[in-house]
Formats: C-alpha cells, structure tokens, sequence
C-alpha cells in the first residue's frame, strides 16, 4: 500500500507538469486515504511522510491524500 501510494501521487504530479490532468483513479485515492490515514502517527514517525498539509474541511479526496502525504494539493 505505501509504494502504491507514492506511485499514485508522483503519476498525478507528473501528468500536472505534462499539461494533462492530474485527476487520479478515485477508488485508489479512496482506498489509499482510508488506509494510511489509521496510521498517520507511524508514518511520521518513520520519515516516510513530512508534516500534514492544511486543507479546507470541504476538500475531496484527492486533495486530503496528497496534503495527508505532507505536499501541496
């Protein structure tokens, strides 16, 4: 799940740099999201993931995984 997710996100950001859409696979950014976010205090904790993003309350998904993965959605 962890390689899944930094394959995720970096596929994303590089369509976003290409001119494409960055829009990812919403079932994976659901299933990512809800399976990391139970282990948010380890991650941290093991360097793989820097500090929490700030998102509004009423950002999808997307957006609270990537901010959830310590970058800017």
């Amino acid at each position: 799940m962890f390689f899944l997710g930094d394959v995720l996100i970096h596929t994303g950001m590089w369509r976003e740099r290409r001119g494409g859409d960055e829009a990812l696979d919403a079932d994976e950014v659901h299933r990512m999201l809800s399976g990391a976010e139970p282990y948010d205090d380890m991650l941290r904790a093991s360097g793989q993931y820097g500090p929490r993003v700030s998102v509004p309350d009423d950002a999808d998904e997307q957006a609270r995984l990537i901010a959830f993965m310590g970058r800017q959605p």
